[in-house]
């Protein structure tokens, strides 16, 4: 199950080791070359679906690397493999802890961290345009969203602003746009990992407060590893 950027660890060292692998996305990745391996893309409508297509195509282990955030996936995957008694192990890397030099605020959801935000705030948040909806009752002057594409229509708010950019972005680069744009305030979702910390660093020097959004939990009592090499070791012992 694809979706976080450690999938392509994943596939590259089962692949070397000559495992038959498959590569299952939610929707088409941006920023990444695409699997060398056959691929499904598309959500599944619901377990029946999921579980007739690992059916189909006789899947004896699963490795789920769907993003963080995908909660409903990650529970959907580990109830069809302990249905069918498959080997399923969740790979989520480490989450992001403040320090004592940052000002964060925990919220459950992105709608709640939007709902935290006082009045003329200038915000940028990274959350997609998938997240749109939860910034329906936005109360500060402005957003702006970062887009790694340029968009095909215009926001469904007027306060709203895309900002659009290539990933990898250096704490430097995120340091002048937060600048430019006279951010006081970030709203992110706690992936973790050090690929998209940079903005974290940048408002720290800033001085930024951080609307930080934790990250579901894992399907209960399955296991769980935080990198792909604990994954690969976990894949070749079982």
């Amino acid at each position: 199950m694809a979706g976080a950027r450690e999938a392509h660890g994943l596939v590259a060292g089962l692949r070397a080791r000559g495992r038959n692998v498959i590569a299952s996305l939610p929707e088409p990745e941006r920023g990444f070359e695409p699997f060398p391996v056959p691929t499904r893309v598309g959500a599944f409508l619901d377990g029946r679906t999921l579980e007739d297509w690992i059916r189909a195509e006789e899947v004896t282990c699963v490795l789920d690397a769907s993003h963080a955030f995908d909660a409903d996936i990650a529970n959907r995957v580990a109830m069809v493999c302990a249905k069918r008694n498959l080997r399923y192990l969740r790979i989520l890397r480490r989450p992001w802890r403040a320090t004592a030099q940052d000002v964060w605020t925990i919220y459950r959801t992105v709608r709640q961290a939007s709902q935290g935000v006082p009045p003329g705030a200038r915000v940028f948040s990274n959350t997609g345009r998938a997240s749109l909806p939860d910034f329906a009752e936005f109360s500060g002057h402005r957003l702006f969203l970062r887009q790694t594409q340029e968009p095909g229509s215009a926001p469904p708010f007027r306060f709203v602003q895309y900002v659009v950019g290539q990933p990898p972005f250096s704490q430097r680069s995120e340091e002048i746009l937060f600048r430019e744009l006279r951010i006081s305030r970030l709203i992110c979702r706690n992936v973790g990992g050090a690929a998209s910390i940079s903005k974290l660093l940048a408002a720290r020097r800033l001085g930024i407060r951080v609307a930080m959004v934790d990250r579901p939990n894992p399907p209960p009592g399955m296991s769980v590893v935080d990198n792909v090499t604990e994954a690969l070791a976990w894949e070749a012992n079982g």
